[in-house]
Parts: C-alpha cells; sequence; structure tokens
C-alpha cells in the first residue's frame, strides 16, 4: 500500500554547487549521503519542510548516471514512492503486467530497500517504490 511521495531525484553535475544554491534559495539542508562507486554515483538527500530532493552526482567516467549526465545534461531522474510492504507490491503490480528495472529489491543501507518500475509501464516515467524503517535525517 501506498504510505507518501517520498522525494525526487534529479541527477547533477555538482552537488556541492547544487547544495549550495538550494541551501541559498530555499533553505535546504543536507542530510543522508550515500556513495555507490560500484554503481558510479553518490546520493545526497536534501530537506526542507517535509520535502525532500536527492542530487545524484556520478563518481567516474562511466556508468548509467554519467551517461545520463551526458545524454541529457542533468535534471529529473525519478520520483519515489514509500510504500508499506515493497514485496506485496512487487507482486501485484507483477500480476498486472508491470516491469521492473531489476528483478529483486535492492537493500540500499540499513534502514530501506528500492525497486524500480520500468518506464516503458508507465509511460516514461522512473517510479522508484521504497520501503524505509526511518525517515530521511538532516545531518
Amino acid at each position: 500500500m501506498i504510505e507518501k511521495f517520498d522525494h525526487v531525484a534529479m541527477v547533477v553535475k555538482n552537488t556541492d554547487e547544487t547544495v549550495e544554491l538550494m541551501k541559498r534559495l530555499f533553505g535546504f539542508e543536507v542530510g543522508d549521503v550515500l556513495t555507490e562507486s560500484d554503481a558510479g554515483f553518490k546520493s545526497t538527500m536534501i530537506l526542507k519542510s517535509g520535502v525532500t530532493i536527492e542530487l545524484i552526482e556520478p563518481v567516474g567516467p562511466e556508468g548509467t548516471m554519467q551517461k545520463f549526465l551526458e545524454r541529457r545534461g542533468g535534471g529529473l531522474h525519478h520520483i519515489s514512492i514509500r510504500v508499506s510492504d515493497l514485496e506485496e507490491e512487487i507482486k501485484q503490480l507483477r500480476a498486472k503486467g508491470v516491469q521492473f528495472v531489476t528483478e529483486e529489491p535492492i537493500q540500499v543501507n540499513d534502514f530501506s530497500k528500492v525497486i524500480f518500475v520500468h518506464p516503458r509501464s508507465t509511460n516514461g516515467l522512473l517510479i522508484e517504490l521504497s520501503q524505509k524503517e526511518r525517515e530521511h535525517s538532516a545531518l
């Protein structure tokens, strides 16, 4: 069952510059930071008044995020929807013919697992379904 809209994610060329801009313009604070060297990106959550934006910066010359940045110049990557039971949600969506980017959910950290709905199943929008044990927190 859907619990809430979790966050919107955007690919950026420079996280530090984007963080400073969002702090100056809107007062965002830096939250959780996760570097996925194997996947080729760094993820930084910024927070303000219940709004969360994930900034995804490629690390290294290879990887899907670097290719995204080269092809599109950055911008919207995905939206994330929080669900209460990820396995059940996957089961129900598969029964409706929905395709996923991976076969199984990915354990992102100690408190979160996700799976991405393939854009072919959603008219071009990449949707992350996430199940979390806690909220994003400011550092």
